[in-house]
């Protein structure tokens, strides 16, 4: 039985752990890292970096980023088109004292393990949210969707008319 694009991107979503993250550094070129990430209930990333990291000042002095999750190659049927899901993001930092802190904290104990534990304690790190604006969802050739609706969890198929927006 075929799954429904909102299945699959339900599917990625959970068995992702990891999304790359595209940012801009001080001089306005583009950089690519990754973090280990949690979602919340309404669908904002949640990731937990170094002060220390290139890409965590980048946010700070950019909050837009680019968010990629994209399925392992091992896993594709064909490589030139891998499922995949891209955001736009906005970035704010979740203040320590914010009751959602240790939930996402807790969360990404329950997902990853002992090490968000040890990570707790280190003063440097930064929780960000990263709250998607838009989305786009690619399955395979000719199954490219826009991403709508809360959370951007409900799928559009592009059309033509789509693809010249960008």
């Amino acid at each position: 039985m075929r799954n429904t694009p909102e299945e699959r991107l339900g599917q990625l979503l959970e068995q992702a752990q990891t999304l790359q993250l595209a940012t801009l550094d001080a001089g306005g070129e583009p950089s690519i890292s990754y973090a280990p990430f949690v979602q919340d209930a309404v669908g904002n990333f949640y990731i937990f970096v170094s002060g220390l990291a290139s890409h965590t000042q980048e946010i700070l002095h950019h909050p837009q980023v680019a968010v990629l999750l994209i399925a392992d190659e091992q896993d594709a049927r064909q490589i030139f088109a891998r499922t995949r899901a891209t955001y736009r993001c906005v970035a704010a930092v979740v203040e320590r004292e914010a009751a959602v802190y240790p939930l996402m904290l807790d969360k990404m104990e329950e997902r990853f393990g002992n090490v968000v534990g040890v990570l707790r304690g280190l003063g440097d790190f930064v929780m960000f949210r990263l709250q998607p604006q838009s989305g786009r969802f690619v399955m395979g050739f000719g199954q490219a969707f826009v991403l709508v609706g809360e959370g951007l969890r409900e799928v559009q198929h592009i059309g033509a008319d789509q693809l010249e927006k960008g």
